[in-house]
């Protein structure tokens, strides 16, 4: 099955991103676990838990179709022994959530190095992310790729498998591809999407494949910038998205719209299930 939606909204309550996710007829859709841009927030109360996983049940979303992404300040790769505590601490919290949930997964950026060496990040990186896992047993970790600006790791499938290489808990350890970032990057996601695919695969294997962000691009080729457009309106294109929903390898992972115009979230979700279904 295809699990295509949007990053839906957790306000009010988290319970209702699951509505708001079958009003836009989505198979499968992302959240934040709290403000992404605030490093503390209230406890995640039980009933909330548990509402949501009522919610989950009623509209039939499994665990599986579901990423939610870590929020924006943690830096796994930074050198700053505070903002490595900071980091961990909302880690480990956002973590904890996720299981909480019900779910299985979170997304995290692989952070920026600051000063030093790539692989002096890289270490940072694995570090915090087995260290979360050592003490979070029910969580997985999808490892986003990223566009390249400046310190940021994770641009280029090097990175990735240097990243993967150093990590313990290799098992629970993934990837989300964001079709954005490839382009951003220099991949050729909108001429050769299948090619850009198999790379990815020939390196990792198809298991490491846990999701997709599925955006379109504002920014040329090899910008090295993020700017996400709505599907089949920027520089990628409708056809690229459409080969990458047709693969059977994008079958029953989360593949997640980042687009910026929610009044087209309903129109790209048929448009994706249409094409994966030719």
């Amino acid at each position: 099955m295809k699990y295509i939606g949007p990053h839906v909204s957790i306000k009010e309550n988290i319970s209702l991103s699951a509505v708001r996710a079958h009003e836009l007829s989505a198979t499968g859709f992302a959240i934040f676990t709290k403000n992404q841009r605030q490093w503390k927030a209230p406890q995640l109360k039980e009933e909330d838990a548990a509402l949501f996983r009522s919610e989950m049940r009623k509209y039939g979303y499994s665990p599986s179709a579901v990423l939610p992404h870590a929020g924006y300040l943690i830096n796994p790769a930074t050198p700053d022994e505070e903002l490595k505590k900071k980091s961990l601490a909302l880690f480990l919290d956002e973590a904890g959530r996720t299981v909480s949930l019900g779910l299985e997964m979170l997304n995290i950026h692989p952070g920026a190095f600051k000063e030093g060496t790539a692989e002096d990040g890289i270490k940072r990186a694995a570090a915090m992310m087995d260290e979360v896992m050592d003490q979070v047993p029910g969580i997985r970790i999808a490892i986003e790729n990223t566009a390249g600006a400046g310190t940021v790791l994770g641009s280029s499938f090097e990175e990735l498998d240097m990243l993967l290489s150093s990590i313990r808990n290799k098992d629970r350890t993934g990837f989300t591809l964001d079709t954005a970032h490839l382009f951003g990057a220099g991949f050729d996601v909108k001429n050769d999407p299948d090619g850009v695919l198999d790379a990815f695969f020939a390196r990792f294997g198809k298991e490491k494949l846990f999701g997709m962000h599925l955006n379109d691009s504002m920014v040329p080729h090899a910008s090295k910038k993020d700017r996400h457009e709505s599907i089949g309106r920027g520089l990628i294109g409708l056809e690229a998205f459409t080969a990458i929903v047709r693969r059977r390898e994008t079958d029953d992972i989360p593949l997640i719209l980042e687009t910026p115009d929610e009044t087209l979230w309903k129109d790209e979700i048929r448009t994706l299930l249409e094409a994966a279904a030719d």
